[in-house]
């Protein structure tokens, strides 16, 4: 088993041909990591932009990659060329530290092939999430990659954080540190065409009460402290990504607030819902 473990840089610019913001790649970094788990090879390549030569500061300071170094970079067309040979196995399965990259990546192969195929995909895991779950980090916030060499106690010695192939080297490493064969097994994923419009698929918050996605018993709620259903005092109101509307207890006149968020994700919407007590006398049965 061959597995490849991918990393990108690139700059945020606004491009008047497409009159939008595009994330232009400036450059791909990749190991190569055998079955044994040992680093085999390594892929670097330096990408000539063709929107804007000039980096935004963010980017200059967060990786040193300088406008003079970028005029001696190749094609985007030409750099994944060359990593498709490189990866050379069509089973290698392919990863990255979660699946913004592989965003980032889609958005230029639509730009430059015209499909957001990636030539050189057809397995793929998202590493921070299986690291996630591996080290039982939980999912109230994102699992960096510098923290997960420190749960690791990986030295990250003079590897330079933010740059696509040290941070690939990186990634290998806590790879080789949390790697499981039945748990990793799991997590591979085919890059069909359910794995692409999942991918890209983008979640909607519904901001209609009256859309169908919004299931009615979603919104009635009951008193915290007597079990008694809820009256609403006024009208569902739409803010902050998220339905309002005041209720009262009948039973002794407790007022809450309750918010109702409705997300339409690709494998259907999902509600979540919270009721809070104002700060008034309990209920009485």
């Amino acid at each position: 088993m061959t597995y490849i473990i991918l990393d990108l840089e690139w700059n945020g610019v606004y491009t008047r041909k497409l009159k939008s913001y595009f994330n232009e790649i400036i450059e791909i970094g990749a190991v190569k990591i055998d079955s044994s788990l040992k680093q085999v090879d390594e892929f670097r390549a330096v990408i000539k932009p063709i929107f804007s030569r000039k980096l935004s500061h963010i980017v200059t300071n967060l990786t040193g990659i300088d406008e003079q170094e970028l005029k001696g970079g190749q094609p985007f067309s030409r750099v994944v060329s060359l990593l498709k040979r490189w990866i050379s196995d069509p089973n290698a399965v392919v990863m990255t530290w979660s699946t913004t990259d592989l965003l980032v990546l889609i958005e230029n192969c639509r730009y430059f092939f015209n499909s957001q195929r990636i030539p050189f995909l057809n397995y793929y895991v998202d590493l921070q999430n299986y690291c996630q779950t591996r080290l039982d980090y939980g999912d109230t916030q994102q699992l960096g990659l510098l923290k997960a060499c420190e749960l690791l106690s990986i030295d990250t010695g003079d590897l330079e954080n933010h740059r696509a192939l040290d941070d690939s080297i990186l990634t290998g490493k806590v790879f080789a540190g949390v790697y499981e064969p039945q748990s990793f097994a799991l997590q591979v994923r085919p890059t069909d065409t359910e794995f692409y419009d999942r991918l890209t698929f983008k979640n909607v918050i519904i901001s209609d009460i009256k859309d169908i996605h919004v299931n009615k018993s979603d919104l009635r709620f009951r008193c915290e402290k007597c079990n008694r259903r809820l009256r609403r005092t006024g009208q569902w109101r739409f803010s902050s990504r998220a339905f309002f509307a005041d209720f009262i207890c009948g039973g002794g006149g407790t007022k809450y607030a309750a918010r109702v968020q409705v997300k339409l994700k690709y494998d259907g919407a999902q509600t979540t819902r919270k009721l809070v007590q104002k700060p008034r006398e309990d209920c009485e049965k």
